[in-house]
């Protein structure tokens, strides 16, 4: 597991990439000026603060990690679980944003706004791959598995395991592009004549 300070310095650079302020390439001074906008504009505070809240729970310090979840939640409109795992590198658009239950966040992954993540029934929820992509709107529900790579389409209801690479839209969701769509549409076709 990577440090606190190198999951907020890998948030900051995947924010700053997908805002196409890339860090890495400029200078010194205009990092520390493109970081300091990305706290005005972003969500990276209430990624900050669920990152705090994490560190706070594990060395069992008392009362912060609550204060960081409602800071997050009232001045970001962010709700980012205490049994979630993120890996480094989230971005969050905009805000109204909910992730709960047992769920695991690979790195990399960008969540627009209005996302549900979370329990269908029990408390175990999806587990997230790396470099995913959730449209705004959608809801990933369940103990599912979502492959590295994905990309789930605005108001999708994603309910069953995604595959490496796939495209998913609709409700409930179904893969139209990648991992064997073309194969599946094909048969669809088929089997309607």
């Amino acid at each position: 597991m990577s440090s606190l300070a190198d999951q907020i310095r890998r948030d900051f650079a995947w924010t700053a990439g997908n805002r196409w302020e890339p860090l890495g390439e400029a200078p010194v001074w205009r990092q520390v000026w493109i970081s300091a906008g990305l706290l005005v504009k972003s969500r990276i505070i209430a990624v900050m603060l669920f990152r705090f809240k994490q560190w706070f729970r594990r060395h069992h310090v008392p009362v912060l990690p609550a204060v960081c979840d409602r800071l997050a939640i009232v001045g970001w409109n962010v709700n980012l679980g205490n049994h979630t795992e993120i890996g480094p590198g989230l971005y969050l658009p905009h805000g109204n944003v909910v992730v709960d239950g047992i769920v695991r966040i690979g790195a990399y992954c960008v969540i627009a706004p209005w996302v549900t993540i979370g329990v269908n029934g029990s408390v175990a929820g999806p587990t997230i791959g790396d470099h995913v992509f959730i449209g705004t709107g959608a809801k990933v529900l369940g103990g599912i598995r979502v492959g590295d790579h994905v990309k789930i389409g605005a108001n999708a209801v994603v309910i069953h395991d995604v595959p490496e690479g796939a495209t998913v839209t609709g409700v409930p969701a179904r893969i139209v592009a990648g991992s064997g769509a073309e194969a599946r549409r094909a048969a669809e076709q088929s089997g309607s004549r």
